[in-house]
């Protein structure tokens, strides 16, 4: 009594037994899944960013840049997948973030090849702290990859940090091993997908211009990139493009210069665009003008230090090379596009300052004659009252030898007249002017019509 039991050693072989069919019947069961490797196709990564802290010195806002998606090649290597096309190789066994420094510090991946998780992060010394993990699940004809990321550093006591998540599906085309579907073997059912094929992918990058025998007006310049990361005595070759707007091709150069600000002085830029930064140039942004037909465009350029540049690209939303894949855009005239507004309200002003030129010159013209005239008059006028004034004398004197009493010049001059013994009468009134198109009377010192502007004539 109180003696432990002991299993028999038949019950420990049927346990034993058991346990190792099971481990078997898993392992039958992995084998039978259907390999991974063979033709796939990836949708296009999408990324979004969401900024936690981020002040003025840390530079340009990330912004999402995604990649295009395309063809590619999977490879099943025991429990791992190598994919290699759209653009780039990865692995399971890696994160998708490229950022220099980031190096791999933790991984798993599932028995079956359905499961894998890698995290990535950057050493204990480097001032940029950046985690990322990318987790991959798989069926047998969908793989899904989802990437989190986590970036933060100090930038003169201002904390930098944002997250960005990243998100990519691959569908499988035909795994290896198996044959074509027979809807593709017939020659014309695989004709029309190859010849769809070319415009595809050049979707993936804009369209060229267009040459034209004769191109029209200016109507929009572009400059690339529209933003521009870059350190210190560095030199930068930015591309500008005119075109028409039906969108032809124009030789037209634009007028390049530095917009005001603080690092202005540090840089120069000649005729073709080329941006260079003295060695001494502070960080801080700059802006880099491009104009055409007095319409302009501003390009974003970023200055920082060498020890900087990294952490900054890999936040900025730029590409390997620092720079924007986008250009900046400017309406100069419109057409289809939108600046043959502008272009005729320039015309119109050019037209109304002609016209106010040419006005303002006939009424020169017609001014001096018009003063000529006036002089004339005034000469005549004098001519005809000396004699008057000169016989007003006489008769004056006339009257008063006549009758000893003093006598005014008006009975003077109305005595003779009265006696029928002199010629001369009153003095002539001074002649008016008068409009000929509306008949209004003026003074003789007037010239023009107040209503009409119609130069006066005298009156008869």
């Amino acid at each position: 009594m109180g003696r432990p039991l002991l299993a028999s050693p038949a019950l420990l072989l049927a346990s034993l037994a058991s346990l190792a069919s099971l481990a078997v019947s898993r392992t039958s069961a992995a084998q039978r899944q259907p390999t991974l490797s063979g033709a796939w196709t990836a949708s296009a990564l999408s990324e979004q960013w969401s900024i936690d802290a981020w002040g003025e010195a840390c530079g340009p806002r990330p912004r999402p840049q995604g990649a295009p998606g395309g063809a590619v090649q999977i490879q099943q290597h025991g429990s791992e997948l190598s994919i290699s096309g759209a653009g780039r190789s990865w692995s399971t066994a890696e994160c998708w973030e490229q950022m220099p420094g980031l190096a791999r510090s933790k991984h798993s991946a599932s028995g079956d090849a359905r499961s894998w998780q890698t995290r990535c992060t950057t050493p204990p010394n480097d001032p940029r702290r950046a985690v990322v993990t990318t987790t991959t699940q798989a069926t047998d004809a969908s793989i899904r990859m989802v990437e989190t990321g986590q970036y933060q550093f100090i930038i003169q006591d201002t904390t930098c940090s944002a997250s960005v998540t990243r998100t990519r599906t691959y569908t499988l085309v035909r795994r290896e091993g198996e044959a074509p579907p027979a809807a593709s073997a017939p020659p014309a059912a695989s004709a029309p997908p190859a010849a769809s094929a070319p415009p595809a992918a050049s979707e993936k990058k804009p369209a060229p211009p267009r040459t034209c025998d004769a191109p029209g007006e200016p109507a929009r310049l572009e400059v690339t990139p529209s933003r521009k990361l870059m350190r210190p005595g560095e030199r930068f070759q930015f591309r500008a493009l005119v075109m028409d707007a039906a969108g032809c091709a124009l030789p037209t150069r634009p007028a390049w210069s530095i917009a005001p600000g603080p690092l202005a002085s540090a840089a120069t830029v000649d005729a073709t665009g080329a941006l260079s930064l003295g060695a001494d140039a502070g960080e801080g942004s700059l802006g880099l003008v491009a104009s055409v037909a007095g319409k302009g465009v501003t390009v974003a350029i970023e200055v920082t230090s060498p020890d900087r540049y990294d952490a900054l690209l890999a936040t900025s939303g730029l590409n390997e090379a620092g720079e924007s894949d986008q250009a900046a855009v400017a309406v100069i005239a419109a057409g289809t596009i939108g600046g043959r507004t502008t272009s005729g309200e320039d015309v119109g002003r050019e037209r109304k300052n002609l016209f106010v030129a040419i006005v303002g010159g006939v009424a020169a013209c017609l001014g001096f004659a018009g003063l000529i005239l006036l002089r004339r008059g005034r000469r005549r006028a004098g001519e005809l009252e000396g004699p008057a004034s000169t016989g007003g004398g006489l008769a004056e004197r006339g009257g008063a030898g006549a009758d000893d009493a003093p006598a005014s010049s008006g009975a003077a001059l109305a005595a003779p007249a009265a006696g029928g013994a002199g010629p001369v009468g009153p003095a002539p009134r001074a002649r008016g002017k008068i409009c000929p198109t509306c008949g209004d009377r003026y003074p003789g010192e007037a010239m023009f019509c107040g209503k009409d502007g119609t130069q006066l004539v005298l009156l008869n």
